[in-house]
């Protein structure tokens, strides 16, 4: 519904074959600091914490080692600040490596809005068949006075799985939600079920839906990390990953409907991404008592990441986007740096 980040480190650690020591001259023992230097560096960075309230930051740390020469090292910078967000849950992470790169109140359980509407199509995927056609149903009346967020779907009208997904991810669709749901399962009360038990097999420990759009409900709740674990999940179909990079479309007239014009809630597909940056999705959140939210994803030049900000309740809808948007310039950072502790020759370059 539209109306109004426990780190675990950062990527993987390199193994360390057995060294047999004898001997060793003053020369030789500062070949081997060097030589080791950058694996010192990883794995302290993955030993550094930096949080704020409930929360836990990893990224690469300074380590003082043997003393070396003027010449052989070049300053290293400050470390990167992190970036703040008004959201009560925020998460940054690598869903490749598994690197949780920002985790604040990222277990708390709160409601999620929309951003269930990435279940929704996860388990409309897995359980129907995009080119199937699925009638409207009168029961999409029931959102009237709801203030609820449409595709403009009317009762009798015939469209494909996949057309439906299109008005569910980009507008928003709860009537497309509903359509969805009685097409795929027979019921919502059916589709519901099916959610939760994908959230089982999942592990989404701190997720439970009782519908399937997101409207605020008891007992509809998620967490940042669960949503950081679906959205990854959700990415790897190309179906539900084309839809959700799609800025706008307009789905043509057939016997079955009118022309339908559709344009994606998630404003940062419309903004510029940065230099080898690309915006993957992936879905907005807005409710009463949940806030402004929002999933988000970009593929970046050393990795891809996902975000997570939860329970914005600023007076600023576009405050979820900028946020974002820093976060993403954030970890894109980070990861370069990761590069650069990874990559042979890295620190003596000084580019670190």
């Amino acid at each position: 519904m539209d109306t109004r980040a426990t780190g675990r480190g950062v990527g993987d650690h390199p193994c360390v074959p057995g060294l047999r020591l004898r001997a060793i001259g003053r020369q030789s023992l500062r070949a081997l600091a060097l030589g080791m230097l950058p694996l010192v560096l990883l794995l302290a960075g993955c030993a550094s914490v930096i949080g704020g309230s409930g929360g836990v930051v990893r990224q690469p740390a300074l380590v003082t080692g043997p003393s070396l020469p003027p010449r052989t090292l070049s300053p290293l910078p400050p470390l990167l600040s992190v970036p703040a967000s008004p959201a009560a849950a925020v998460i940054l992470t690598n869903p490749i490596t598994g690197g949780v790169y920002i985790a604040r109140d990222a277990d708390v359980e709160l409601p999620m809005a929309s951003t269930t509407k990435i279940m929704t199509a996860l388990v409309a995927v897995t359980s129907g068949q995009p080119d199937q056609s699925i009638t409207v149903g009168s029961d999409i009346q029931s959102l009237a006075g709801t203030g609820a967020s449409l595709a403009g779907l009317v009762p009798g009208e015939r469209l494909t799985l996949r057309e439906l997904l299109y008005g569910l991810l980009l507008p928003s669709g709860d009537d497309a939600a509903i359509a969805i749901a009685d097409g795929v399962a027979g019921s919502q009360a059916n589709f519901v079920a099916l959610m939760n038990q994908q959230a089982q097999r999942m592990g989404l420990v701190h997720t439970h839906y009782v519908n399937v759009h997101g409207l605020d409900a008891t007992g509809q709740y998620s967490s940042a990390a669960d949503l950081a674990s679906l959205a990854a999940a959700a990415l790897r179909d190309p179906v539900i990953a084309a839809i959700v990079a799609t800025p706008t479309i307009t789905l043509p007239a057939t016997a079955g409907h009118p022309t339908l014009p559709l344009t994606n809630t998630n404003e940062l597909l419309d903004a510029p991404a940065g230099a080898g940056v690309t915006i993957l999705g992936v879905k907005t959140g807005a409710t009463g008592n949940a806030g402004y939210c929002l999933v988000f994803a970009a593929s970046g030049p050393h990795g891809d990441l996902i975000g997570v900000l939860l329970h914005d309740t600023t007076d600023d809808s576009e405050q979820r986007f900028a946020d974002a948007h820093t976060l993403l310039a954030w970890g894109v950072a980070l990861e370069a740096r990761i590069h650069l502790l990874r990559r042979p020759g890295g620190l003596q370059s000084g580019g670190l």
